[in-house]
């Protein structure tokens, strides 16, 4: 993959994993967080001059203790209400079985029907919607 570098703008970069059984895997936010009980794709900010690869890397060590191998980019959204900030969604893969929760208070693998159905972070749910349309072209 082409290592890209985030620009001068601050980008919030996120993971879609799904697994062998095409489950989408998801993270709720803690309590005491902007949007506590929202689901999302896991991320985070990438610092600058980091590339979108290592900063989803490194949040997911962080926040969940999960080594990822990053693909190519899903889709890019803006998040509402930060004056800018783009959510960029990179398509990833795990071995890891069971995350460690920091930041986050509860996680799932959920069908994409399922994924509908959850309360979802608003800029997740494009990325969402173009992961399964992409999945089923």
């Amino acid at each position: 993959m082409d290592t890209v570098t985030v620009p001068s703008q601050a980008v919030v970069v996120c993971g879609i994993l799904e697994d062998a059984h095409g489950r989408i895997f998801f993270a709720r936010r803690g309590p005491g967080q902007a949007l506590a009980g929202c689901w999302e794709f896991p991320g985070g900010k990438a610092e600058p001059g980091e590339s979108l690869e290592a900063a989803l890397r490194r949040e997911f060590h962080e926040e969940l203790a999960m080594e990822l191998r990053v693909g190519e980019e899903i889709g890019r959204t803006p998040i509402p209400g930060n004056g800018g900030l783009q959510l960029v969604a990179l398509r990833a893969w795990t071995n890891d079985a069971t995350p460690r929760l920091t930041v986050h208070d509860r996680w799932c693998w959920a069908s994409a029907k399922e994924a509908r159905d959850l309360n979802l972070a608003p800029a997740d749910v494009p990325l969402l919607e173009a992961f399964i349309s992409e999945r089923s072209a």
